[in-house]
């Protein structure tokens, strides 16, 4: 568990969580995760423009297969130093990419889809990296549940609103493509917000820069030990493969069991937020393990169920679906921070996030081996609840070890 001894908070404002860097953040995230809610419906575009089926799994593992390689390389380049110009370029870059989507034809689609998800997966690596080392930054100590429950809204947003509108738009743009193309205006916003947190970067920087050159020298892979966070990394991972796995193959369940995608998206994003707004102030003092297992075990017959379930039925297994979801993944990352000296609260955040690239990775490659092995999307959603299972056997293995740490 974190020491007293780590020092001072990171964050100017130690009692206010809500302070204008982290407002400006919250903007600048939610404008720059459209660049991944927009690809809620690239399988179907893929398959559209004759992309073969065991080929579309992995085109879309490659952006968040690349982001999981960058994020370790950037967090070791950027430690310590001013990460404005890397924001600026990944933001820049990420918006370019999209603009070429509208050109791209079945005659070069693979290698074509294959180097713009790869460049996306690099800009969205750097700016995710920058973007989590001043998170941490302005979350005060006692308030990291809190912290993360309402950062995810910058996530849960853009899910809540492009699928429901996008279909509308798709059908104006005339295909996925150009859909793509639009949401690449989002830059505008998070470029003219940039200036604001300027200063935030600037001292986050120079806070840290006395550390960097010990923290690199020490094992910032220490934290992988069971013993340590390894566990719930591996917890936070099995997660992640069940949330990347719904949100990517969601539509093609919907066409079998005739239901429409808004029933899920629309729904479990509401419940979440409706969660995280109302109740985030208790998060911070909810008994964390017991929760964190119940949400999992909740998690996994959800799932299960939406794989069986027909129509309509979809929207009550959504909702309780954004219920655990709500409360399992800001406290996973609450553990991750709190069990973290201030000095590696940006790594080992970084190392979690990593975590969830890995899972972007293996995911739709799960996912696109079931398919293509003629099983059927129910199977992939059988295959998210036992992922979210192991994720609750962890948090289980993780509490024993530290209940016998403690009383030895």
């Amino acid at each position: 568990m974190r020491s007293s001894q780590n020092g001072a908070s990171c964050c100017d404002e130690p009692q206010k969580l809500l302070s204008l860097p982290f407002l400006v953040l919250f903007f600048q995230a939610t404008c720059c995760n459209c660049y991944i809610a927009v690809f809620y419906c690239m399988e179907q575009w893929m398959a559209k423009i004759n992309v073969a089926a065991d080929v579309r799994g992995l085109l879309l593992a490659v952006l968040p297969c690349v982001v999981f390689f960058s994020r370790p390389l950037m967090t070791w380049l950027l430690f310590g130093r001013n990460a404005t110009l890397a924001m600026i370029c990944s933001i820049l870059c990420s918006s370019l990419t999209l603009l070429f989507y509208p050109f791209i034809e079945t005659t070069n689609a693979i290698p074509a889809i294959f180097c713009l998800r790869a460049l996306q997966g690099f800009s969205l690596g750097v700016y995710s990296c920058c973007t989590v080392s001043l998170l941490v930054a302005c979350i005060p100590h006692g308030q990291s549940a809190r912290g993360f429950a309402l950062f995810s809204l910058t996530l849960l947003l853009p899910y809540a609103i492009l699928p429901a509108i996008g279909e509308e738009l798709i059908a104006v743009l005339g295909n996925e493509a150009r859909l793509f193309a639009v949401t690449s205006a989002l830059a505008l916003p998070a470029l003219l917000t940039l200036p604001l947190l300027r200063a935030k970067l600037k001292n986050q920087a120079a806070a840290t820069k006395k550390a960097a050159k010990a923290a690199k020298k020490a094992f910032m892979w220490k934290s992988l030990h069971p013993k340590d966070l390894g566990l719930i990394y591996l917890a936070c991972l099995c997660f992640s493969i069940m949330t990347n796995e719904a949100i990517f193959f969601m539509k093609g369940l919907c066409q079998v069991i005739q239901a429409l995608p808004a029933y899920f998206f629309t729904t479990y994003t509401s419940t979440i937020m409706l969660i995280r707004l109302l109740g985030n102030v208790l998060f911070d003092k909810l008994p964390r393990y017991p929760v964190m297992i119940c949400c999992s075990m909740l998690l996994a017959a959800c799932t299960w169920g939406m794989s069986q379930t027909q129509g309509s039925d979809l929207i009550w297994l959504s909702m309780i679906y954004g219920a655990g979801l709500g409360l399992l993944y800001p406290l996973l990352a609450a553990l991750v921070c709190d069990r973290s000296s201030d000095t590696m609260r940006p790594v080992n955040s970084n190392i979690m996030m990593a975590a969830f690239d890995l899972s972007g990775f293996l995911a739709p490659m799960i996912g696109g081996i079931i398919v293509n092995a003629g099983l059927g999307y129910p199977a992939v959603f059988i295959s998210t609840s036992i992922s979210v299972t192991i994720c609750g056997l962890c948090v289980c293995i993780d509490l024993l070890l530290q209940r016998r740490a403690h009383s030895t």
